[in-house]
């Protein structure tokens, strides 16, 4: 417990202030300001007709190249379990993907308004998985979804999540994920929700969190995370690496400004 303290000193004073500087990667804020160049892209919303499309997509470019499933060379592809989660959050009808000028899909967002029993939920249909590397994935998912517990520091009954963004290979480097999370942002707050957060793990995907102007809330190493019965990933892993926790929020008060030590000790209990 000394250590998550120490760990979590720095939170007491200037906190957004202090964590901005702590996770902020140091390029100038004209990158940060400066539009990318990219083709002429069409934003749609994912229909019922698209979800197939959709799992693929999230297959092949998402889960393929996710810290779990490289650390353990997990193969989703013909995971049935795997299916059944994506299209529950497909259903809920906020996530989106991009096409190209000749038709071709280019990219995702899969989007999830969070409430509190959601990762119970997950954890409970996680629970009856036989694939443990998928049962490990669900559980992963689900306690970083609670970590932390934005919810209550934000007196909020939903958060909207930026949970799965993706682009395929070819179109990379063209300012589309930075287009495909600003059109989630924008379209979270057209629906009436407050607080936007995106966990960012991968070495590049943060800058995509900066560019929308999100602040980083909290930053802590993988083997913090622990499952049933010990960490996702090890400590001595070469895939342990640091989760960045973005949010958006809309409307800051003093209060929001002021948030509590203790939620932040209590982080990964």
């Amino acid at each position: 417990m000394g250590t998550l303290r120490s760990l979590f000193a720095p939170f007491k004073n200037r906190f957004y202030w202090n964590q901005y500087m702590s996770c902020h990667n140091v390029f100038g804020i004209k990158d940060l300001l400066q539009p990318e160049k990219h083709e002429a892209f069409i934003i749609q919303q994912v229909t019922a007709k698209d979800q197939e499309m959709a799992v693929d997509l999230i297959k092949q470019h998402y889960l393929s190249e996710h810290i779990l499933s490289r650390s353990r060379h997990i193969n989703f592809t013909e995971d049935r379990a795997i299916d059944e989660y994506i299209i529950g959050l497909l259903k809920q009808g906020n996530s989106i993907y991009a096409k190209s000028e000749d038709g071709s899909v280019a990219g995702i967002c899969i989007n999830f308004a969070l409430s509190p029993v959601d990762p119970k939920n997950l954890r409970n249909y996680a629970f009856y998985r036989q694939d443990p590397n998928v049962k490990d994935f669900l559980y992963f998912t689900a306690k970083l979804q609670e970590t932390p517990n934005l919810w209550n520091i934000f007196q909020e009954t939903k958060i909207f999540e930026i949970q799965m963004l993706t682009v395929l290979p070819e179109y990379r480097r063209q300012g589309l994920a930075t287009m495909l999370a600003q059109k989630s942002q924008k379209q979270a707050q057209e629906l009436g929700y407050n607080v936007v957060r995106m966990d960012c793990i991968n070495p590049y995907d943060f800058k995509i969190a900066e560019r929308c102007m999100m602040s980083c809330l909290v930053k802590f190493p993988l083997h913090k995370l622990r499952g049933p019965n010990a960490p996702f990933i090890k400590r001595s892993s070469e895939h342990n690496r640091y989760v960045r926790v973005y949010v958006h929020v809309r409307t800051q008060t003093d209060k929001d400004k002021d948030i509590r030590r203790e939620d932040l000790i209590n982080l990964l209990e």
